[in-house]
């Protein structure tokens, strides 16, 4: 693991975009785990096909909501120090 100096004023930005990356994978992660558990343990596995598809879709609203959330998080730690309105790319 290599260490920046402390005089470099890129890496406050990149250990803040490093932390909202991460932050958006785990809350994925956590999420399909919690969804996984209540559909296999709370029945919905063996339940109606009516019944997982609504779940199934529920899952992925819910997911996609997660995901836009978490990536504005990464989008701002992006662009953070950016004059306002600068688009990154």
């Amino acid at each position: 693991m290599t260490t920046t100096p402390a005089s470099d004023p890129r890496a406050a930005k990149r250990a803040e975009l490093r932390r909202a990356t991460l932050q958006l994978v785990l809350s994925v992660v956590v999420l399909d785990a919690v969804v996984l558990a209540v559909y296999r343990f709370g029945g919905i596995e063996h339940g109606a096909p009516r019944t997982r598809t609504i779940f199934t879709a529920v899952w992925m609203v819910v997911t996609a909501v997660v995901v836009g959330v978490m990536l504005r998080r990464v989008r701002r730690a992006r662009s953070y120090g950016r004059g306002r309105g600068a688009r990154s790319g």
